[in-house]
């Protein structure tokens, strides 16, 4: 969770990871093919051939080569085992950690022929049977000698470890299903990373994971995610061999789930309905990826509360759901209010002490839980506010009950309740450490599996409890608040658990303080992270200095997996209208519950319809000007948009008020700004920057109006060209700084005519609001 403070210093070294990050490929591309291949593989002795040991992602975990070659033709045979052919890998029992199965190995098969020639070109027809004569054999073998390092295979990670043999054929085999999908991932990379795009070293990979649990989680609640880019993030982690997505779909910002029985609870277009979930609850098992929902109890539960009326300024009385005020019964003695933190309303907890929250949560645990296959359920738990602790009505519940000393207990117990009908539903449930630190009289349900998001699962009091790391230190990704994945201390010195009660550990990438952001922008910045964890996750042993070093260069020559789509750069426009329209008004976004306190900060809307606005932390507020209606007062801290540079041609204009400073609109790194003051523009792009003076005046409202064709910017004042200078710059997206008021701002995919931006002046234009 991320309301605490978060450390704002990053390491020097970070600034150059996050460059490098945003430098790598999004889609990856096969290798390019230097030779013709030949028909048939046949065993060379060149030096095309990639070394798993320096290519493969994760590092495998051993290989015994001889220093020959094999190469595959345009078109191989694969040929499946007959005898395990239909052979289904086992599911995961409730608290195990092996990945759901992705099938039949018939069906691992026809998937990995279809991904082959996705990425490198390779066309693989499956056949079954006949196996002698293949190119590429897959089979299902749980005799010896085929687990990572043991004979019997009787090791964490077992069934999902695999065996690849390269000589005059290639020969896939393993325990499971899972672990043969794992070893096409294996034979795609070495295909990618090698000179021709069709070489293998020949030899053999024994493999398998150190961690059972490889964890990412994506905070769709916040920023809410478009389906296929979930998608990209499932089919990425089944690429790294990661195996467990939690999706956070529940917060103060919104809730994600869409259901007939909740209507008006998600917005729809903004949430994510069955049928959705169900498609990418089967994409995640093809991928051996666990899709596991995130919900939260009993805070971060503002729009739950709200629309059932619940919260901790709500009485026990009965009131038809939706959301509106309604009439709960409300006194002082059943009831907190003004006890929440202080930006956010007092829905963001649930009266605990009100049966009817209970009631509410475990009828929408009986809701949602069949949409999900995964055998875990992610319940929250964790920063209940707290100056709860000093409400009357909350003490003197406290105090009449001989089963509670703390407000803490109160909430453990509401925990363990709902833990209780997971546990009868099959599965096991999980929660963020935090109130059960707390109690005295009520201990959290052993069976419980506690999330540590403040530390590495050290802490005494969590010693008899299971266990997942996934501390902000190193772990979190939260670009507003200037919070990025330690990516070397990763690799090299973070100490991977070894207390068997861990059982797996992984990323965060979350959404806090964003004015919008696309989930393929967060994605684009987790792609090199997100392979770092994942190296260390599946080979725990610490990577050398030149390991790392060459990290970079190994996740562009392997790519991203195949059907990995990525960002999706805006077309290029020819009708004069913005693809961004920004307008100042106090309202939210749609697709974003407004949690907070009427003095909270109000960000900018895209009539658009681009949304996940979440100004906890923000200094954006909203003021209506004579002449000029509602505008933004936007501070040095500035306004995250969280989307992709656009190339050129782009056209930005805003109608502005400069107070003393420049205001700038920025990429990530800051290598790339267009910087606007009172003495003209200042265009930065690749370290080199240029100037285009002007006499911009202060402390008025000005219209500005920023031109590229690609090649060359042009500063327009009050509709009048100010000049222009050579400069290749794209379009930054990632953030504005003030101090700075805004009263109009709008983005474009095309360099305006001088006509056109002296047209913008006069009357808006209707925006494309292409997605």
């Amino acid at each position: 969770m991320t309301s605490r403070p978060r450390p704002r210093a990053l390491r020097p070294v970070f600034a150059v990871l996050v460059a490098l990050a945003l430098a790598l490929p999004v889609v990856g591309a096969p290798a390019p093919v230097r030779a013709e291949p030949p028909d048939r593989p046949h065993a060379t002795g060149g030096s095309a051939a990639a070394d798993p040991r320096s290519a493969v992602i994760p590092k495998p975990r051993s290989w015994s080569g001889d220093d020959g070659e094999l190469r595959l033709g345009g078109t191989v045979r694969l040929a499946v085992d007959r005898a395990t052919a239909r052979e289904r890998s086992a599911g995961p029992a409730p608290g195990a950690g092996a990945p759901a199965g992705p099938g039949t190995l018939h069906d691992v098969a026809r998937a990995a022929a279809r991904d082959l020639a996705d990425a490198t070109g390779v066309r693989a027809p499956v056949s079954l049977g006949g196996t002698r004569g293949a190119d590429v054999v897959v089979a299902l073998d749980r005799g010896p000698g085929t687990g990572p390092g043991t004979e019997s295979g009787e090791q964490p990670g077992a069934d999902e470890s695999y065996r690849l043999e390269i000589g005059r054929q290639v020969r896939l085999t393993a325990p499971t299903a899972t672990g043969v999908y794992y070893g096409t991932r294996t034979l795609i990379q070495l295909l990618r990373a090698s000179a021709d795009g069709r070489t293998l070293p020949t030899g053999t990979l024994v493999d398998g994971p150190d961690t059972e649990i490889r964890m990412n989680t994506v905070d769709v609640s916040r920023e809410y995610w478009e389906p296929r880019e979930i998608a990209d993030v499932i089919r990425q982690m089944g690429y790294l061999k990661q195996n467990f997505l939690v999706l956070h779909l529940d917060d103060a910002e919104g809730f994600r789930l869409d259901s007939p029985r909740y209507p008006g609870l998600a917005e729809p277009g903004y949430s994510y309905d069955r049928a959705t979930i169900r498609r990418l609850d089967r994409l995640a098992q093809r991928h051996g990826v666990q899709l596991v929902p995130g919900f939260e109890f009993p805070a971060h539960v503002s729009p739950k509360s709200a629309y059932f009326h619940v919260g901790m300024a709500d009485g026990p009385r009965d009131a038809e759901p939706g959301f509106g005020e309604r009439d709960t019964g409300a006194t002082p003695q059943n009831s907190c209010t003004g006890y929440s933190y202080s930006h956010l309303t007092d829905d963001f907890t649930f009266n605990v002490m009100n049966q009817r929250a209970l009631r509410v949560s475990q009828e929408m645990l009986d809701e949602f839980l069949p949409w999900f296959s995964a055998p875990w359920v992610h319940l929250g738990g964790d920063e209940i506010p707290p100056d709860l602790a000093d409400c009357p009505a909350l003490q003197a519940f406290v105090e009449e009950s001989p089963r509670y000393s703390t407000v803490g207990d109160v909430a453990i117990d509401f925990l363990n309740t709902l833990n209780e009908q997971v546990t009868q539903a099959g599965r096991r449930s999980i929660i963020y450490d935090g109130s059960e630190s707390d109690t005295v009289q009520v201990p959290l349900d052993r069976d419980v599996v506690i999330m540590d998001w403040t530390g590495d699962g050290t802490a005494p009091h969590m010693a008899p409890y299971d266990k997942i790391v996934a501390s902000g230190d190193p772990f979190y990704l939260v670009p507003a608040r200037d919070t990025r994945p330690d990516e070397e201390a990763i690799a090299r010195s973070w100490a991977a658990p070894t207390d068997p009660t861990v059982l797996g550990w992984g990323m965060h990438v979350w959404g806090d303080d964003l004015g919008w952001a696309q989930g393929q922008w967060l994605e684009s910045l987790s792609l090199r992270p997100r392979a770092v964890v994942a190296d260390r996750q599946w080979h725990t042993t610490p990577r050398t200095a030149d390991e790392f070093a060459s990290f970079g260069a190994r996740l562009d020559a392997v790519g991203a997996a195949p059907g990995y789509v990525g960002v999706r750069l805006p077309e290029p426009t020819r009708h004069g209208r913005p693809i961004h329209q920004y307008v100042m008004d106090p309202q939210f976004p749609p697709g974003t519950y407004d949690a907070h306190t009427p003095t909270s900060r109000r960000g900018l809307r895209d009539v658009c319809g681009l949304s996940g606005m979440t100004p906890l932390f923000v200094e954006t507020r909203t003021v209506e000007v004579p002449g000029e209606g509602w505008t933004k007062e936007v501070d040095a801290d500035g306004y995250w948009f969280g989307a992709p540079d656009v190339p050129g041609p782009w056209s930005l204009t805003a109608r502005v008020r400069l107070t003393g400073s420049p205001v700038v609109w920025e990429d990530l790194a800051g290598t790339t700004s267009l910087s606007l003051g009172a003495t003209g523009l200042v265009v930065t792009t690749a370290g080199e920057s240029a100037t285009v003076a002007a006499d911009v005046p202060q402390d008025a409202w000005v219209d500005v109006a920023m031109v590229s064709d690609g090649s060359t910017v042009r500063l327009f004042v009050d509709g009048e060209e100010a000049g222009s200078v050579d400069s290749t710059a794209p379009l930054p997206r990632t953030r504005l700084r003030g101090p700075v008021g805004l009263a109009q701002l709008d983005l474009y995919a095309e360099a305006l005519g001088a006509e056109q931006v002296q047209a913008a002046r006069e009357g808006r234009p209707e925006p494309r609001c292409a997605r």
